[in-house]
């Protein structure tokens, strides 16, 4: 088997397939009055997968946010969504090896960091109606594999 083609990674290879929202929930207390929150809590993760025969790459982005405030409860939503890309030179970016694969990090870091802005900028426009509508996802500093 042949070794891959380390940093080969060319984002022009790389395209933006399609987004679905797979879970949106919001949960707010009838009595909740927003003027009292003082900032967000925030979880989230992105898991990606690589179906590197079809060239496909499966990245799920979910978010926890919930308020802190003065109020005697919180609200809180939770958030999952699904971005679908396709890389042309997948074939110099990855090796399957029995049940994983070795993958470039550039590949990798790329498909996370496009997940994370986009997520961004969903979030930006679903919750505007909403109690959290002062939430932006912080930017994050990167963090490739050593």
């Amino acid at each position: 088997m042949k070794k891959i083609d380390i940093n080969k990674f060319d984002a022009e290879k790389l395209h933006f397939v399609s987004y679905k929202a797979i879970e949106e929930n919001v949960s707010v207390p009838e009595s909740f009055d927003p003027r009292l929150i003082t900032h967000f809590n925030t979880e989230n993760k992105v898991d990606i997968a690589f179906n590197i025969e079809e060239k496909l790459i499966r990245s799920q982005f979910d978010i926890e946010i919930a308020t802190v405030s003065e109020n005697e409860e919180q609200a809180r939503t939770s958030l999952k969504f699904i971005f679908l890309f396709k890389c042309d030179n997948m074939e110099k970016l990855a090796k399957p090896l029995n049940d994983t694969a070795e993958i470039d990090a550039s590949l990798g870091f790329a498909v996370s960091a496009i997940s994370h802005s986009t997520a961004r900028g969903i979030l930006l426009i679903k919750l505007s109606d909403t109690v959290f509508a002062d939430f932006i996802l912080p930017i994050v500093k990167p963090k490739l594999p050593e």
